[in-house]
């Protein structure tokens, strides 16, 4: 038996690359019945960042509370608390309760204090009423990624694939645990990290999800061959009652998932994972992801609509390079690429960082002497990727 539970909340993209607290309270609060008119990202950022507690921050916990706070309609009797336990159980402890028992998206600090995602949703093996054991089996999330779609609506491109973002994204508990809920010293006393949430005021008064036992299908000496990852992301599927899920089941009637692209993570040690698309007549509706030494489904997502292809073609990347003038940070000046002086890195690369926080939209990596570029899986070009920040 599984248990689901889904807001529905509305996906929306950040208008600009430090703008996810913005883009997160636009989401909640549009889930609570504030009228799109009233939601604007500028004046949302400006009122988190004005609230902020903590200085260096772009929204900080108690920013992102005000606005929350401030904005909420009147037919909305509940409140909104900072919550920030030192252990991780605590942390997702209290998610699932603000979904269970409020049934509100709660809003939640992800990738080390660099980001604001949505938590529109969870997966438990039993309903986890006051007192019952219970296990995590994934979580749906609202993950912003950068890319100015405003004026936003509800029924805007927001959340359709590829740079428009990702809208309901299951992602597995242990992915969670590894990748999205890390952690960070916000304000301890003591110097631990805490997991950060902007959630319902109640104390959670359920039990702590139970631990379970990994069982990954490979032991991770090598990396997974591309056939195999396919097969992982059905197996992966049919583990964790994703096929039982009516939307999915529905979608994946008509769809097939097909070669897979190899990815290898930037911030992880020896870390690599498969994106294999989902595709019907030639054109992507999705991708679920494996890790690619282990086997173990990560992630997955559907659409209804198709979102433009990748483009996988390493020549076809190399040569669109060729004819442009790329601009080195930090006033260095700018440089052409020049036949047989560049290397282009045999897998696709990626990390959390301003120009992708989502693990489905990767990098090609181009070497040239001191200088690398990060071609982005859409076609975008960055000459260094911004990882450090507070709350962007």
């Amino acid at each position: 038996m599984t248990w689901n539970f889904d807001t529905d909340c509305r996906y929306h993209t950040q208008d600009t690359s430090y703008y996810c607290g913005a883009a997160t309270a636009m989401m909640v609060l549009a889930e609570i019945g504030v009228p799109y008119t009233s939601l604007d990202q500028d004046d949302l950022y400006t009122s988190n960042h004005n609230h902020n507690i903590k200085a260096g921050w772009a929204t900080d916990p108690y920013g992102l509370r005000y606005t929350l706070i401030d904005r909420k309609p009147a037919s909305f009797t509940n409140t909104f608390l900072v919550y920030k336990p030192e252990a991780e159980d605590e942390g997702t402890r209290k998610i699932v309760y603000t979904l269970w028992r409020y049934g509100v998206s709660p809003v939640v600090l992800v990738y080390g204090c660099m980001h604001w995602i949505v938590v529109r949703g969870v997966q438990t093996d039993v309903e986890p009423t006051s007192g019952a054991s219970y296990a995590v089996e994934g979580l749906w999330i609202n993950n912003p990624v950068f890319l100015d779609n405003e004026p936003h609506s509800a029924s805007d491109a927001c959340g359709s694939g590829g740079v428009n973002g990702v809208e309901n994204q299951w992602v597995s508990y242990a992915t969670w645990q590894s990748t999205y809920f890390t952690g960070c010293n916000y304000d301890s006393a003591t110097g631990s990290d805490q997991f950060i949430s902007v959630c319902d005021p109640d104390e959670p008064k359920i039990e702590l999800p139970k631990r379970i036992a990994m069982e990954r299908p490979f032991d991770g000496r090598k990396i997974i061959d591309p056939e195999t990852a396919i097969q992982m992301v059905y197996e992966g599927m049919e583990q964790n009652h994703l096929t039982k899920d009516e939307q999915i089941a529905e979608r994946l009637r008509r769809l097939k998932f097909e070669e897979p692209m190899l990815v290898k993570r930037l911030d992880l040690p020896d870390s690599y994972y498969y994106l294999s698309p989902a595709i019907a007549d030639g054109e992507v509706y999705g991708y679920g992801q494996v890790d690619g030494r282990y086997g173990e489904l990560q992630s997955v997502y559907l659409m209804d609509g198709k979102a433009k292809p990748y483009e996988m073609n390493r020549k076809v990347v190399v040569k669109r390079l060729m004819t442009r003038t790329f601009e080195l940070p930090k006033e260095m000046g700018r440089f052409h690429l020049r036949p047989d002086t560049f290397c282009l890195a045999p897998t696709l690369v990626w990390r959390p960082c301003r120009e992708s926080y989502s693990p489905h939209l990767p990098f090609w990596q181009l070497n040239t002497g001191n200088q690398t570029l990060y071609i982005r899986a859409d076609g975008e070009v960055f000459t260094h990727l911004t990882t450090t920040g507070t709350g962007v």
